[in-house]
């Protein structure tokens, strides 16, 4: 049965930033077979993100949602892709959230909409049966306690990290091996 996964990237950022080239290219030379499809979008207005464009673009590009679908999202782009989620109301293959956070971020009021109101982490666990968070202990936009709460509200399993800070290729992060390795462990 074909597998789709779908990867959101968060704030300022776009399919060819960060490790999504590196992690989108692995995807490619793992599915020989085509036993999966992956899709990377570039999320519109990602400098000025609006939660209702945000979330009406994952209902545009993403055509199939089963059991057989998995998603991976970065810092808002895991908001972003629970609220579809939960919107959505179709149980799922699992997630990976990495620097995710669900609550408003004092340091950065302008994404607060993505969060308000609360998710309703009991209807998603519900709908998501493989849930892992990965953060690292020393993220500088994203405070890790906000991606501990994440992990905690969903009761997803925990990965905590050090010296990834906020993933980013700026920071060095072009690759990532633990979420290519942790994707496939969820694919099976």
């Amino acid at each position: 049965m074909l597998k789709n996964i779908y990867i959101t990237h968060g704030y300022t950022a776009n399919s060819s930033k960060h490790w999504f080239p590196w992690l989108k290219q692995q995807l490619k030379v793992r599915s020989k077979n085509n036993e999966f499809s992956t899709a990377l979008f570039d999320m519109p207005n990602s400098s000025q993100p609006d939660p209702q464009q945000w979330l009406a673009y994952h209902q545009q590009q993403i055509q199939h949602l089963d059991e057989h679908s998995y998603f991976i999202g970065h810092s808002l782009g895991c908001v972003a892709t629970l609220r579809y989620l939960q919107q959505m109301k179709k149980k799922i293959g699992g997630v990976i959230l990495v620097a995710g956070f669900a609550e408003p971020l004092p340091n950065l009021p302008e994404l607060d909409a993505f969060c308000t109101p609360a998710l309703d982490f009991d209807a998603l666990i519900n709908l998501i049966p493989k849930r892992l968070v990965i953060a690292s202990d020393d993220d500088d936009v994203v405070n890790v306690q906000f991606s501990r709460n994440l992990a905690q509200n969903l009761q997803a399993d925990y990965i905590e990290l050090t010296q990834h800070r906020h993933f980013l290729d700026r920071q060095g992060i072009t690759e990532c091996p633990i979420i290519y390795e942790k994707l496939m462990e969820m694919l099976g």
